[in-house]
């Protein structure tokens, strides 16, 4: 893994938010007082419950800078284009060097997003634990109650959200989904452990003829993806090699996620 060093903070304070994201800003204040007011008319403790979740979601919030990267890339953009870290929605911004740039503003939207996400949550657990009449239960079926509302959902998410990754269109779009495919059903990459690939970039190699190849003249394509496990924590990734046709996959190499993907 990377060294945990946060960037220093740039000039720019927005780099990703427009005007929509400003009226989305203000739409999670109104609802964030809303479940503030909420849980002040349900508990004489909101207050520790609105300080827990900020925590938590200012943790998540940090914690999704290293977690949820796009290096720079070039599938579906032949000049390059930047990376970005953050998620749900993008705070920092990588460079063609790796080089990171935090925008203030983009992370605070960020940091709404979740905190309302753990208040949701919350108000979720709170109205499930009433109507399975927690105070009446026994530890174990605490327990269990705990497991499958809140440890198991949280674990699965990566089955549900889509994580950050560069979007191509045309044939880098369908390059990227035959070696997802490959990677599923052929080399079974998912399953038990990996929940999720994301794409990270797409490289074309020339190939020279009367080569070793057994394909002479034309390209083979390396897409690389990035593998997910429980909790949306990053565990590997994939550089999987297609043939000059794009349909079949012809090796597959698993890969730290420090470094580069291309990377021998």
């Amino acid at each position: 893994m990377p060294e945990l060093s946060f960037p220093s903070w740039p000039k720019d304070w927005v780099i990703f938010a427009d005007w929509r994201h400003l009226g989305l800003a203000g739409l999670g204040v109104v609802l964030l007082l809303l479940l503030g007011i909420w849980w002040r008319q349900q508990t004489r403790l909101w207050f520790r419950i609105m300080t827990g979740t900020f925590l938590a979601a200012l943790l998540l919030c940090i914690g999704s800078y290293y977690m949820f990267v796009t290096p720079p890339y070039y599938a579906g953009c032949p000049l390059g284009c930047p990376g970005r870290r953050g998620y749900p929605l993008p705070f920092a911004r990588m460079d063609m060097a790796g080089g990171s740039q935090v925008a203030f503003l983009d992370f605070l939207l960020n940091l709404l997003m979740l905190w309302l996400l753990w208040l949701g949550a919350s108000l979720v657990w709170r109205l499930l634990g009433v109507g399975f009449q927690w105070w009446n239960r026994s530890w174990r079926a605490k327990l269990v109650f705990i497991l499958f509302t809140a440890v198991l959902p949280w674990a699965f998410l990566p089955r549900i959200l889509d994580p950050p990754q560069p979007h191509p269109d045309g044939e880098d779009l369908r390059l990227a989904v035959n070696a997802q495919r490959s990677a599923e059903y052929t080399y079974r990459i998912t399953g038990v452990w990996v929940q999720r690939l994301a794409l990270e970039d797409i490289r074309h190699t020339a190939l020279e003829a009367g080569g070793e190849s057994p394909f002479g003249e034309g390209s083979v394509t390396e897409v690389c993806l990035r593998g997910y496990t429980y909790f949306y924590m990053p565990w590997r990734r994939y550089r999987i090699t297609l043939d000059p046709g794009g349909v079949t996959a012809l090796s597959l190499h698993e890969l730290p996620l420090e470094g580069s993907c291309w990377d021998e």
